[in-house]
């Protein structure tokens, strides 16, 4: 029995929900920011009215309003993405037993146990659910493997339903750049375009031992999905979350910093966002990586330390720490990174009446931002950062 694989795509997800929430936002060019300062951010996403002029996810947002000076602003609610998405995610239950959420704005539902034709009806039922419960709209794929419908999926947005045989595979990646093939970075593509292989069916008539000599175990994976094929599962909607195993926030910046103090409040930002979130979901972290990108070129570190912690201050002193191992000479920063990983469950053991008040402060601050909104109260450093 040939499998048959369901890939939803939302289409411009966190743009399209505030349009369809604020209707005066349908149909204009909207930029969604990560963060609330129009001009001082990047953006997180926006609608295909705004992708026309140009503007792209990830681009700081005082370059996207050159492209698209009239575009309107929102900051991003992650609250109401999320709660749409779990909306999405308990719809789409009813239509298989078996199926992952991806990610926020993307679903896999395994169909084979229906015919093809039975399976593009229920793709085409999802869209009209979803246009008429969410008026928003998403794009699907359906194929024989789980990488294949994700690139179907994304080949004709927004709005889009593309279905494939196993037969009709081999014709539809003939022409597909290799680029386009989620996995496939720019770096793996400059070396593929340096090899003269631009689409995947320059690269479907390499052979596996030649890929595999030149690009190691991910050589098997790129002979393998140049031929259509991906041995990966999709999971069933009733499996237990696993714990995650790390926890990261990452930031590029809209110029390059030179200054000390202002590099060190940016890595104190991070501590707090990935420090709230370990305590969010009770979790300790014994190890810190660190990761900064600027013009002198990018470097990572990491360090497992003995004791587990939670404490957003206790990760940025081992983060400068592992600060002071960096070759660099002069500190400059363009994006940087924290990661938080060896994780375990939280313990909370406060021996020391100043380790208790420390832990009863920092669920005070917890409490007020959720209360009054995340960044009502943080450490002064970071005053630099806002």
């Amino acid at each position: 029995m040939e499998p048959i694989i369901l890939h939803m795509d939302m289409d411009a997800f966190f743009a399209s929900v505030e349009q369809a929430t604020t209707p005066r936002l349908a149909g204009k060019p909207l930029i969604v920011g990560s963060r609330g300062r129009k001009n001082n951010t990047v953006v997180a996403a926006c609608s295909y009215e705004a992708k026309a002029f140009g503007v792209e996810s990830g681009m700081p947002t005082w370059r996207a309003f050159k492209l698209c000076p009239h575009a309107e602003f929102v900051s991003a609610d992650s609250g109401k993405y999320l709660y749409t998405a779990h909306a999405i995610f308990e719809m789409l239950k009813r239509y298989s037993p078996q199926g992952e959420m991806a990610s926020i704005d993307e679903f896999y539902l395994d169909l084979s146990n229906d015919t093809l034709c039975a399976a593009e009806r229920i793709a085409v039922g999802i869209k009209e659910q979803i246009r008429r419960e969410f008026h928003i709209t998403c794009s699907i794929g359906i194929a024989p493997a789980k990488i294949i419908a994700k690139i179907a999926a994304k080949a004709h947005k927004p709005d889009g339903l593309v279905v494939l045989e196993e037969k009709d595979v081999p014709r539809f990646l003939e022409e597909l750049p290799v680029g386009k093939v989620p996995g496939i970075g720019p770096r793996l593509q400059e070396h593929l375009h340096g090899m003269s292989i631009f689409n995947c069916g320059q690269l479907a008539g390499l052979s596996e031992a030649f890929l595999v000599q030149r690009f190691g175990k991910a050589g098997v994976w790129l002979y393998e999905t140049a031929h259509g094929r991906d041995s990966s599962e999709v999971g069933y909607w009733a499996q237990p979350e696993l714990p995650p195993k790390s926890v990261s926030h990452s930031y590029t910046l809209e110029k390059e910093l030179y200054r000390r103090d202002a590099v060190l409040a940016w890595i104190r930002m991070l501590c707090e966002m990935v420090a709230y979130r370990l305590r969010k979901d009770s979790l300790e972290s014994r190890g810190v990586q660190l990761y900064l990108r600027g013009s002198a070129g990018a470097f990572s570190r990491q360090k497992s330390f003995t004791v587990a912690v939670s404490d957003a201050q206790a990760l940025y002193r081992r983060s400068l720490a592992i600060l002071e191992s960096f070759p660099a000479k002069r500190l400059s920063c363009r994006a940087l990174g924290v990661c938080a990983f060896s994780l375990s469950g939280a313990q909370e053991l406060c021996l020391f009446p100043e380790d208790r008040k420390q832990n009863r402060l920092i669920r005070a601050v917890d409490r007020i931002n959720e209360r009054f909104g995340e960044w009502s109260i943080y450490p002064a450093v970071i005053a630099i950062t806002r």
